[in-house]
C-alpha cells in the first residue's frame, strides 16, 4: 500500500525552466515567484489592452470609479497603496482620453470626485472580458478550490501587513 509521501507529486521548482542555471536558493524567495507571476500577468494583459490605450492599472481605476461614482483620488491611492501623485497621473491620462471626468465636490472645492464616461464604460466592459478570459486561461492548471485558496492566501498576507491603510 502506498503511503501519502509516495503518492505526492514531487515539489515544483523553477529550476526546470533553466536547468543549467544555478539558482542558489533563489527559488525559495517568494518575491521572485510573485514578481515574475505579476510580470507574466501584466505583460499578457498589456498586449491585449493596447488597442484600447489603457493599462491594467488604468482599467482597475475605471472599474473602481464605475462602482463608486464620485470616488476621490485619495481613496484610490489608499486602495492601490501608491502615492497620490501617481494616481493623479493615471487619472489625468484617463481624463485626457475621455474615459473619466473629474468634478469638484460641492462640499469641499479642494476635493474632487471621479465619474466614468460612456467611452470609459465601453472600454471597461471590453477590458473586463479580456481580463476574465486571460485569468481563466492563466489559472487553468489550478482546480477551482486551488484558485480560491490562492486568492485567500494572497488576501490573508495582504491584510496581515501593519499599516496597510
Amino acid at each position: 500500500m502506498a503511503t501519502s509521501s509516495e503518492t505526492k507529486s514531487p515539489p515544483l521548482s523553477r529550476q526546470a525552466v533553466t536547468p543549467g542555471l544555478d539558482l542558489d536558493g533563489l527559488d525559495q524567495v517568494l518575491g521572485i515567484h510573485v514578481g515574475t507571476f505579476n510580470t507574466l500577468l501584466l505583460s499578457r494583459l498589456e498586449r491585449q489592452l493596447e488597442s484600447f490605450k489603457v493599462t491594467p492599472k488604468q482599467v482597475a481605476i475605471l472599474w473602481l470609479v464605475n462602482a463608486n461614482p464620485g470616488v476621490k483620488q485619495s481613496d484610490l491611492s489608499r486602495f492601490f497603496k501608491i502615492e497620490r501623485p501617481t494616481v493623479h497621473q493615471f487619472v489625468r491620462q484617463l481624463t485626457l482620453n475621455g474615459h473619466l471626468v473629474s468634478e469638484p465636490s460641492k462640499l469641499d472645492r479642494r476635493a474632487g470626485g471621479l465619474w466614468i464616461t460612456e467611452t470609459g464604460a465601453a472600454t471597461l466592459t471590453a477590458a473586463r472580458e479580456i481580463i476574465f478570459t486571460d485569468e481563466a486561461d492563466l489559472l487553468s492548471p489550478l482546480t477551482t478550490e486551488e484558485q480560491a485558496e490562492l486568492y485567500r492566501l494572497i488576501i490573508k498576507v495582504y491584510l496581515s501587513v501593519p499599516g496597510r491603510t
